[in-house]
């Protein structure tokens, strides 16, 4: 059984490991070389899209990067960190017994609100826009509320892929009436 456990905890951090490093950073990095934009440049806007989210937006526009390459670039970043956290999550519940039978109760809870297991992850839109919940949060709650995977990370993406064209249209239109 631990030999499974081990094996089983091996493939998750793989899947983890390959959610961040290729999807969120690599995936980026290779937008960056085939635009020519220097990787380190690449990597300070990635860098401060882990710590601003949607608000990192601005940062792109003062790398001089253009807006479709800064929309692109967060929203690739976003879907790689949103399967990261909710591959990290599974991994919980599949090792922690604890975690695995808090789940079960959450999942019988829930088969009592079949409409809120079904449009739920729709929800992930708005709550990607809410401050301190965001892009790390959502995976989590939808995760949480067992939504299902893939459109709960697609609506949690589009919310923050939304947030950030917000960001970039308030940053333009502050460049255009300050510049």
């Amino acid at each position: 059984m631990e030999q499974k456990k081990s094996v089983l905890v091996e493939v998750q951090i793989g899947k983890i490991l390959a959610s961040v490093f290729l999807i969120a950073i690599g995936i980026p990095l290779m937008i960056g070389v085939l635009l020519g934009i220097p990787l380190t440049s690449v990597l300070s806007f990635i860098g401060s899209i882990a710590v601003f989210q949607a608000l990192a937006a601005p940062v792109g526009v003062i790398l001089d990067f253009d807006p479709w390459v800064v929309l692109s670039i967060m929203t690739v970043f976003a879907f790689g960190i949103c399967l990261a956290i909710w591959e990290s999550l599974q991994t919980f519940a599949l090792t922690s017994d604890r975690v695995s039978r808090w789940i079960a109760r959450i999942e019988k809870n829930m088969q009592e609100h079949q409409s809120l297991h079904r449009y739920g992850p729709v929800s992930c839109i708005l709550i990607a826009w809410i401050p301190g919940i965001g892009l790390y949060g959502t995976p989590a709650i939808a995760w949480i509320l067992r939504w299902d995977r893939i459109p709960s990370v697609i609506f949690t993406v589009t919310g923050f892929f939304l947030a950030s064209l917000l960001i970039i249209i308030i940053a333009e239109g502050a460049s255009i009436i300050i510049g």
